[in-house]
């Protein structure tokens, strides 16, 4: 069974989200991928500019969704930092 990872970024002052982005990396469990989520989610978190995470109560959703036979997309991680 094969897992892939999706993560957003989202503001807890006025309960938005960006677009989850979906990795093309499939994990081999659950576990590996949701390790792999909370560990990508500090980059993500780091590479922000610290005034707009305050000033917008920035963080992380993610979640590992089971592949049934479909393949991971396309999308680079970094496209989650251009839309900030």
């Amino acid at each position: 069974m094969k897992f892939f990872m999706s993560i957003a970024v989202c503001s807890f002052l006025d309960l938005t989200c960006m677009p989850m982005v979906q990795y093309p990396v499939p994990y081999d469990s659950w576990n590996d991928c949701m390790q792999a989520a909370y560990k990508e989610s500090m980059v993500i978190m780091s590479e922000i500019n610290p005034d707009v995470v305050e000033r917008n109560r920035l963080a992380t959703k993610f979640t590992c969704t089971e592949a049934h036979g479909a393949k991971g997309l396309s999308i680079p991680p970094y496209m989650v930092y251009n839309l900030l």
